[in-house]
């Protein structure tokens, strides 16, 4: 009997399969970059209570280097970005194991960087970087923007190309600009074995599980800063629909 019940006990506690699970999800705000303090998007974090989401966005300077940054808490069950003077600091510790390169209880379950010398279009923004300044992903050009894709036209040279790669999988892909850890993926917590991360040519909401297993999600697009709450039930995220304005996304997961 006491080993049936540790059994059980320990089945309880495994981490879902990503094949399992089903995402629900609702759209509680909406942002437009064109009405707020801040061209471009930096991070999303939950507060512990799980009742508000924190969003940062920010000015760059030409190097791409953070000129000054915004903040703003939205009610996880709908209303309206509401400006505060700085980042909570629950934010700055959630950020902390959501933006890591390695999950948080798992050391062998880490982000690969690499950096290489590519010809192509010469663009300085990572497939994220248009979405996270309103733009809208574009199939025919690799995931870029249609207006990216204008500018990239224009030129062809050698380009610093900074890709993030998970069992494979490439979930972060930076052309000319400095990686933003956690832009186009986020970490479940502890004891899911779970990713969630943005596909590369389609903006498309994709999770992953320790084992490489992935579940695509449906009727999803220009997807960023996807965010787990600490209990693995919620992901937020936003997603690009149209310049400079995004739907703020909670979805409800179940295992």
């Amino acid at each position: 009997m006491v080993y049936l019940l540790v059994a059980i006990a320990l089945l309880a506690q495994a981490p879902a399969q990503v094949r399992d699970i089903t995402v629900a999800p609702t759209v509680v705000a909406e942002v437009d970059l064109g009405r707020m303090q801040g061209k471009l998007l930096r991070q999303l974090a939950w507060s512990p209570e799980k009742t508000e989401l924190y969003l940062m966005t920010y000015d760059a300077n030409r190097d791409a280097s953070i000129k000054e940054t915004f903040h703003y808490l939205i009610p996880a069950t709908g209303g309206a970005p509401r400006k505060v003077d700085a980042q909570p600091a629950w934010a700055t510790e959630y950020w902390q194991w959501k933006s890591a390169q390695v999950a948080p209880d798992d050391p062998e379950f880490k982000i690969e960087v690499a950096q290489e010398k590519r010809r192509q279009d010469a663009v300085a923004i990572p497939f994220g970087g248009d979405l996270a300044r309103g733009g809208t992903v574009d199939p025919a050009t690799s995931g870029m923007s249609q207006e990216a894709a204008l500018d990239a036209a224009r030129a062809m040279q050698n380009n610093n190309v900074y890709t993030l790669k998970l069992k494979g999988e490439t979930i972060g892909e930076w052309i000319n600009h400095p990686i933003v850890p956690g832009q186009t993926f986020g970490w479940g917590p502890k004891n899911s074995g779970l990713i969630a991360f943005s596909e590369l040519k389609s903006g498309r909401l994709v999770l992953m599980d320790r084992n490489g297993d992935k579940q695509k999600i449906e009727n999803t697009r220009n997807v960023v800063l996807p965010a787990w709450t600490d209990d693995g039930a919620r992901l937020a995220y936003l997603e690009g629909r149209g310049r400079n304005r995004y739907a703020v996304v909670v979805a409800t997961i179940q295992k």
